[in-house]
């Protein structure tokens, strides 16, 4: 390990019934120096994850027992970890599939046989993020029944808190905060998940996806320009 590694840089808890896939990720996530905890079903990770307080967590979607996708909506639906970042793995390919891990609060999402390279990007990229989003700038965003509080990393709408992984509050950050103007698929990328990650423009459609569920009734503010990316647009009054 070099001597840049040699702190650790974040705790990372990996969920996995399949020993080899935990013990390949915990060797390639210490060698860029992490530390790693790990559990091999749903229910160990649900009391390491309040025990140890982990920065992420690599969440296979497919074992026995609770299944991935119900510890992430149990560690959505609690306040200790309802912001804890999530990448969910899984072999299921599908958009429907790709949409139900993201729609229960994933913030990534990656199918196997994955890049072990990529997956380090991914989760480098998403701990970068929340260590960081305390020195981003503060205030507040809106459009229309859309309000967005920087300093308490709250969504509102029509004045109710909507829960929103970290990467759907920073897809919404850079609309509202654009509103009007067409933002590419790329410039999302690079604004919800950041720049030189391998992440394809699929994964920011599914992404936005999600999010237009969870400002419904007001999902059509958000607009696809197609061939291009997305845009946020005023409501319209009764003068437009």
């Amino acid at each position: 390990m070099s001597n840049d590694q040699s702190a650790i840089k974040s705790t990372i808890l990996v969920v996995d019934d399949e020993p080899d896939i935990v013990e390949l990720i915990t060797y390639n996530l210490e060698q860029h120096g992490h530390r790693v905890i790990s559990a091999n079903n749903g229910i160990s990770a649900m009391e390491l994850a309040k025990s140890q307080s982990p920065d992420l967590v690599v969440l296979d979607v497919m074992m026995p027992g609770l299944t991935g996708i119900e510890v992430a909506k149990r560690l959505r639906a609690q306040s200790e970890t309802s912001s804890l970042p999530i990448i969910m793995l899984t072999a299921k390919s599908a958009e429907a599939d790709e949409l139900e891990g993201l729609g229960v609060g994933a913030d990534d999402y990656m199918t196997k046989p994955f890049s072990m390279q990529v997956l380090i990007a991914r989760i480098n990229a998403l701990t970068r993020r929340t260590t960081t989003s305390q020195s981003e700038r503060t205030g507040s965003l809106k459009l229309g029944p859309i309000s967005i509080d920087l300093d308490e990393h709250i969504a509102k709408v029509d004045g109710q808190a909507i829960s929103l992984t970290i990467t759907e509050f920073r897809i919404l950050c850079a609309l509202v905060n654009n509103q009007g103007k067409v933002l590419s698929r790329p410039a999302l990328i690079s604004n919800a998940i950041g720049p030189g990650v391998a992440v394809t423009e699929r994964t920011i459609d599914v992404h936005v996806t999600a999010l237009r569920k969870k400002i419904a009734p007001h999902s059509s503010m958000i607009a696809t320009v197609r061939g291009v990316g997305y845009r946020a647009d005023p409501p319209k009054t009764d003068s437009d």
